[in-house]
């Protein structure tokens, strides 16, 4: 910082000289010894009054008979009899007048024998360097990792080009979604107000903070529309394999017949709750079978009787979980982690020995509200749901 001196112009005076008052006391002038700098930058400038020694020199001329309580007393006096006033004393710019008024009450001088005199002057503000813009968020970047919603920031300063120390702050650092903003803002290192922080090195920030948006994370599909077609084929096409290995394993005389898929129940988590799953997709089915077998007791034992291959349906569904949408849009999903329902629904056929029937088994529901109980309403509690199954 550059700091300037203007030294005052004055009338030609006597200083501390025997110009004596009417009242015989002498007449010493404190304006002759002023002087002003200029301290900081042109717009927030600051002064400095110099006063000179005239207390010096009246202790000099006048106080070297007296004791040390005396002088001190003497000190006192003048300092109480005697105010400046400095207008404007801050936020100066180059050609700004500063006018000092100096004010003298000679009435606290009684006991001494001399009087003071002030005035009035004038000093213009010269030297004051200029102030640096600067960009404090040049080469400041925003980190983002984790997955949606739970993505969490980061402030990146490695690149930046600031010199002086700043701190960076981020509003928002976790919890976060691609789409999502998060304001970084700047502050000085004791806390004191920035711009003033800035303008002691000279600088002054051309904004205090800054916004950037999320981008780039991979998360965890929280809508059903956000899973592209492909991979729904894909599922479904796995889900219909699984469907069909299992049926492979049914006693001869029964063969699967159709698979038709009803829709879907999505299931993600609700917010701020702590689930094992990430979210779940079932694909919900309804399956026609060819079973072979007597649908009741009486007609396994009628004359003659013979088992009758007849249509059979019933319900069930291959489940996925923890479907991640990646970055470009695409979709990542373990297909080898499908799941069929445990729960069992008897046949409308089966077979009859010793005396009672046997009804074949399926692994599914024999409706869709029972299915739906288990998928969905058991869940509620902790998660939210898409329910396209008409």
């Amino acid at each position: 910082m550059k700091m300037y001196q203007k030294r005052l112009a004055v009338i030609p005076v006597l200083c501390l000289c025997a110009a004596l008052a009417g009242c015989g006391k002498k007449q010493i002038d404190i304006m002759t010894d002023l002087d002003m700098s200029f301290d900081g930058y042109n717009g927030y400038g600051s002064s400095a009054l110099s006063k000179g020694n005239w207390i010096s020199q009246i202790e000099a001329e006048f106080g070297s008979e007296m004791g040390l309580l005396e002088l001190a007393a003497m000190e006192e006096a003048l300092y109480d009899a005697v105010n400046y006033t400095v207008t404007p004393s801050e936020n100066l710019t180059n050609g700004d007048k500063v006018t000092v008024v100096v004010d003298v009450d000679n009435t606290k001088l009684e006991n001494y024998q001399f009087k003071l005199s002030g005035g009035e002057t004038t000093f213009t503000v010269e030297g004051l360097g200029e102030i640096e813009a600067f960009d404090p968020f040049e080469g400041v970047a925003v980190n983002f990792s984790g997955m949606f919603p739970n993505g969490s920031a980061s402030v990146n300063t490695t690149d930046s080009r600031n010199d002086i120390s700043l701190n960076y702050t981020l509003d928002k650092s976790s919890g976060l979604s691609n789409g999502d903003e998060v304001t970084v803002s700047i502050s000085s290192p004791g806390g004191s107000d920035i711009e003033e922080y800035c303008r002691s090195y000279g600088k002054m920030p051309t904004a205090t903070e800054k916004t950037f948006t999320v981008s780039d994370l991979a998360g965890y599909a929280m809508k059903l529309e956000e899973i592209p077609e492909d991979t729904k084929q894909k599922m479904q096409s796995q889900a219909e394999d699984g469907i069909r290995s299992s049926a492979s394993s049914w006693e001869s005389g029964n063969t699967l017949k159709n698979i038709e898929l009803l829709g879907y129940y999505f299931l993600t988590p609700k917010e701020g709750f702590s689930v094992s799953l990430n979210n779940e997709l079932y694909y919900v089915f309804k399956i026609t079978a060819d079973i072979t077998g007597y649908e009741t007791e009486e007609e396994a034992k009628a004359d003659g009787a013979q088992m009758m291959t007849r249509e059979d349906t019933y319900y069930t569904y291959y489940r996925y979980k923890d479907i991640v949408i990646l970055p470009d849009g695409t979709c990542s999903v373990d297909l080898s982690a499908g799941t069929q329902p445990s729960n069992t629904v008897n046949s409308k056929y089966g077979t009859y020995s010793w005396f009672s029937m046997s009804y074949y088994r399926f692994y599914g529901y024999g409706d869709l509200d029972s299915m739906f109980n288990d998928c969905v309403t058991s869940k509620i509690s902790n998660y939210t749901y898409e329910n396209t199954v008409k």
